[in-house]
């Protein structure tokens, strides 16, 4: 298999599904604020579901860019740059401690991005 798509592959499945958990977590035990007075397992999962959403978008868009870019700086840069414009878009409406995960997320989405560097097929 690829090594793209081994990297594809792990950060939808793994990296993804650990990095939405935790952070689901810490938002919906933070988060008291509940405007339709959901109990805290409602609030995980939508929680839950949001970040794993913005996850899998963000690793289409670093497999996308994988395959496109060759030089790892302009990779990055794009990457980088499209991921903090997707957090940015949502946040006039959610709480910061939730913006606060997403950011975070990416982070380190962005961090294993760039541990894992030979992920186009180069030597």
């Amino acid at each position: 298999m690829n090594k793209a798509y081994k990297e594809l592959f792990l950060n939808t499945v793994y990296l993804s599904l650990g990095i939405s958990a935790v952070f689901a977590g810490i938002v919906a035990t933070v988060n008291d604020e509940s405007p339709l007075g959901f109990s805290w397992g409602f609030n995980f999962l939508g929680i839950f579901l949001f970040i794993y959403l913005y996850n899998l978008i963000v690793s289409v868009l670093n497999f996308i860019l994988t395959k496109l870019c060759k030089l790892l700086a302009v990779r990055l840069i794009v990457f980088n740059a499209a991921g903090l414009l997707l957090t940015a878009l949502p946040a006039y409406h959610f709480h910061e401690w939730f913006l606060l995960s997403l950011y975070a997320s990416f982070i380190v989405l962005s961090a294993h991005s760039i541990w894992s560097q030979r992920t186009a097929d180069r030597p």
